[in-house]
């Protein structure tokens, strides 16, 4: 498995850790049984003024949100994301397939962290983890696609707590 993550942060938020969200984002794809994966992503730690107008420019929404995910590559088959698979989208240098990229607000982290009783650490990796879902083709939509998803997102919550990750 090969997972190439870059960590914009734009907010320089304290709890932003590369290193972290690499090891979080290698077990999402082994939950989502892509062990063979060879991906390249990047993640964006945002301020409010900026998710706001991404929400907006992107999906006519004019409000703050916590996540926002771009996914770039379409799975419907969850077929392995190897060079095999995505001729076409393999990127020879990197020897990835970029998916895509994801936006976490910081601020709203922050402010979530208490309503859930997280540290901002912890609901920003949440969102981290529910961001990468939707680029891997998760979604929560209908009934079905919610339970499915959220299905993973305990996984990765039990995985979080046996690790000691907070």
């Amino acid at each position: 498995m090969k997972l190439n993550l870059k960590l914009q942060n734009k907010t320089n938020a304290k709890f932003a850790d590369e290193k972290l969200l690499t090891k979080v984002g290698k077990q999402v794809l082994k939950i989502f049984n892509q062990q063979n994966a060879s991906i390249s992503l990047t993640v964006f730690y945002v301020d409010e003024k900026e998710i706001k107008q991404i929400n907006k420019d992107y999906r006519n929404i004019d409000k703050i949100t916590d996540v926002i995910s771009f996914r770039l590559i379409d799975n419907p088959k969850n077929l392995p994301l190897t060079k095999e698979n995505f001729l076409l989208d393999f990127d020879e240098a990197s020897k990835t397939i970029y998916l895509g990229e994801i936006f976490v607000c910081e601020q709203v982290a922050i402010t979530q962290s208490s309503e859930f009783d997280n540290t901002p650490f912890r609901e920003a990796l949440e969102l981290f983890i529910h961001g990468f879902l939707h680029i891997l083709g998760c979604d929560h939509h209908k009934k079905d696609e919610t339970l499915v998803m959220k299905n993973y997102e305990e996984q990765m919550i039990s995985y979080l707590n046996e690790n000691n990750i907070f």
